[in-house]
């Protein structure tokens, strides 16, 4: 089975579909972005979409984490993606890009979000700072190899996310719709090394860069709106 993010909702109509429609994982933007939400609709959404009796506290997954940090990197993801998993759908992940870590930290407490993205240059150790686990992206531009430093470091995010790389972009990078190439993303999964893919995916062809690349998960915003 493919995990399927929906990523930049901004409602509580969005969310409710999203998840009645088997999304395993709800993004919520908080960084510069026309996606941006704030925090009350963000509450809103939590309320909406996560049952009141559902008790799951992603905190402890990285103190659980800290015993795995000594295995492999396919080991590593594998436990980290399973045990996501286990807490229960749809989950709530806030999205940010280069933002102060307090910031975080406040949204992670206020909304509460059971996961974090990290969508900028950030450094991998800064996902040990924050309380729940952390999706952290890597973007895939013209010099792009798996082997970039801290793609497969252990012991700090829990899920890698690809997406591509926009120069033009500049520091808002993310929700653009623009593909990469679908072969380098398979080089992860030919690690046994599960991984989120993002970059222009679409109802369109998402099939095929599933069938491609064969990630663990599939994050989709921009290719799935009906209003921008």
């Amino acid at each position: 089975m493919t995990v399927v993010k929906i990523c930049g909702v901004r409602t509580v109509e969005a969310a409710v579909t999203a998840a009645e429609n088997g999304a395993d994982v709800i993004g919520m933007i908080f960084a510069p972005s026309p996606r941006l939400i704030d925090i009350s609709t963000a509450q809103e959404i939590a309320k909406a979409v996560v049952p009141a009796h559902t008790k799951r506290d992603t905190a402890n997954m990285a103190d659980e984490l800290d015993k795995e940090c000594k295995l492999s990197a396919p080991e590593y993801f594998k436990v980290c993606s399973d045990k996501l998993l286990s807490y229960g759908r749809p989950l709530l992940c806030g999205v940010f890009q280069n933002q102060d870590l307090d910031h975080i930290l406040s949204v992670v407490r206020q909304v509460p979000l059971d996961l974090v993205q990290l969508h900028g240059t950030e450094p991998v150790q800064m996902a040990r700072q924050i309380p729940v686990p952390v999706i952290k992206v890597f973007h895939v531009g013209a010099d792009f190899t798996v082997d970039t430093a801290g793609l497969f470091d252990t012991g700090y995010h829990s899920v890698i996310l690809l997406d591509t790389k926009v120069p033009a972009a500049g520091a808002q990078q993310g929700g653009h719709g623009v593909q990469f190439d679908w072969t380098v993303a398979r080089s992860l999964s030919d690690r046994n090394v599960p991984f989120l893919m993002a970059g222009g995916l679409s109802p369109d062809n998402v099939e095929e860069a599933v069938k491609v690349a064969r990630p663990w998960g599939v994050d989709v915003s921009s290719g799935v709106e009906t209003d921008r």
